[in-house]
């Protein structure tokens, strides 16, 4: 054999050889992007509720606000029910994306997913504006204008 065929076999035993690795990664690898995902879209339905809970009450402050300024005229309840109903609609869509995204987590965590791969900001931003909507709504239903 020359030099030439004993590299080529040489080379050729390197393609037949499995390369074996402590670990196989794509499992953990897979699952820290799920977990990432599931953050993506809970950042998103948090940015949803926060367009809702805004809308909803600056609607109640702005005909409140026009109330005040004209008092010979009567204004309908009409935009005061859309401000609650718009704020609800935030609180509730805020929290099922909550468990939906707790549940998630806890399944992907039974199939193996890291512990430090989760992490704790996007549910505690969560957390949070939930805390904020309760207060709009309440700002609202007691009357409380600014």
């Amino acid at each position: 054999m020359n030099e030439k065929d004993k590299q080529q076999s040489s080379q050729e035993k390197g393609r037949n050889e499995k390369v074996n690795t402590p670990r196989d990664l794509r499992l953990p690898a897979a699952l820290v992007r799920t977990a990432l995902s599931s953050e993506q879209t809970l950042m998103s339905w948090i940015r949803t509720s926060l367009s809702l809970f805004t809308f909803g009450f600056s609607i109640t402050q702005f005909f409140y606000y026009l109330e005040q300024r004209s008092e010979d005229i009567q204004m309908s309840t009409g935009p005061h029910r859309l401000g609650i109903a718009l704020v609800c609609v935030g609180i509730v869509v805020l929290l099922m994306a909550m468990v939906e995204h707790v549940l998630r987590l806890r399944k992907i965590k039974k199939q193996g997913l890291p512990a430090d791969a989760a992490s704790f900001l996007p549910f505690g931003s969560a957390v949070a504006l939930l805390t904020i909507g309760i207060a709009a709504f309440a700002s609202i239903i007691i009357n409380w204008h600014l």
